[in-house]
């Protein structure tokens, strides 16, 4: 039902501001995102199937989980575990939250051994506030590390923990206050929620199949470039050998796994002029489609408990928040 049918079927104007009003207000709304083999034609190419299935992405509410492995670089710390990065994303509510943890090993560690890289071009992550997250990782005392970092946004407030708890992908999102607090919408850029994937021109074939799952494959140094976001690799930096997988069900056409087999260059030296090589496996697997859920972390937020109606966003998020919903609809 859209807005005007429900508005005609309210009827009169205060009914609509205390009826209406709380219910979007609540995000609570009729909410159908079909899937992506309903869009495609009968005969789509593997690039249109992968790309309708990250385009779901932005839709449908879901779970993704990516865990970053460095299988090769020249720190000596490798093979080893470099990031985790748990969304999950209530489309549905418009409400995300993201928890990050990057470990305390390898490309985190190799500024301070005064190498002359900056280990930040190197960042896995592709969104801002979770690159600003690795950022102060490599900036961090070793002994604090691994770097964990919490971070939600619904429509009117962000809210956040810079120093959060241990997170196990199957538990709920916590923070603790230590370095935790919100912001009304209006004095924080949203996040950009990117896309483990974006719309490019690249070609994709089949890589394999059974009887539920199909698999496409994109590789090559120029094809790669445009299909991965990489804020701060040129195309020149890429091997190739560079490629990505993407698994869809073959049902309804969902992505259910992105490998990513990435091998950059670095300019290693204090004056930049020696390049090593670089190569992660970055494989991220999504489920939960339909039912993923992303209430507020659990916790305290600056001293106060989050339940409290003063505590978790001040009084001022949540009108800030507030008006947002109603000015949305």
């Amino acid at each position: 039902m859209n807005r005007r049918a429900f508005l005609a079927g309210v009827g009169a104007a205060a009914a609509t501001a205390t009826g209406y009003g709380a219910v979007r207000v609540a995000d609570v709304r009729p909410y159908d995102p079909g899937v992506p083999a309903d869009d495609l034609g009968t005969d789509p190419t593997p690039r249109e199937r992968v790309l309708a299935a990250v385009e779901h992405r932005f839709a449908a509410d879901h779970r993704a989980v990516t865990r970053v492995r460095v299988l090769d670089d020249w720190t000596g710390d490798a093979p080893y575990r470099l990031t985790r990065h748990r969304e999950l994303h209530e489309h549905s509510r418009r409400r995300h939250t993201h928890a990050l943890t990057t470990f305390g090993n390898g490309l985190v560690l190799a500024d301070r051994e005064r190498d002359g890289i900056d280990p930040r071009t190197l960042s896995p992550y592709a969104t801002l506030n979770a690159y600003v997250h690795f950022v102060d990782a490599t900036l961090a005392d070793p002994e604090t590390l691994p770097e964990r970092f919490v971070f939600h946004v619904s429509d009117g407030s962000l809210a956040y923990d810079r120093d959060a708890p241990e997170q196990a992908v199957g538990d709920p999102v916590t923070v603790d206050g230590g370095d935790a607090g919100t912001f009304p919408v209006d004095d924080f850029e949203r996040p950009m929620f990117g896309e483990s994937i974006r719309p490019h021109r690249g070609s994709w074939t089949e890589h394999d199949r059974d009887d539920a799952t199909v698999t496409y494959r994109l590789s090559g140094p120029d094809a790669y470039a445009r299909a991965v976001p990489l804020p701060f690799v040129s195309v020149e930096a890429i091997h190739d050998d560079a490629a990505v997988r993407a698994t869809l069900d073959r049902d309804t056409g969902r992505l259910l796994r992105v490998v990513d087999d990435r091998h950059l260059n670095a300019d290693v030296g204090v004056d930049r002029r020696e390049v090593r090589t670089v190569r992660m496996r970055l494989v991220t697997e999504l489920d939960r489609y339909g039912d993923a859920a992303a209430p507020r972390p659990d916790g305290e937020y600056g001293g106060s408990p989050q339940g409290s109606f003063l505590g978790g966003p001040a009084l001022r998020d949540r009108l800030a928040a507030l008006a947002h919903d109603l000015s949305t609809y």
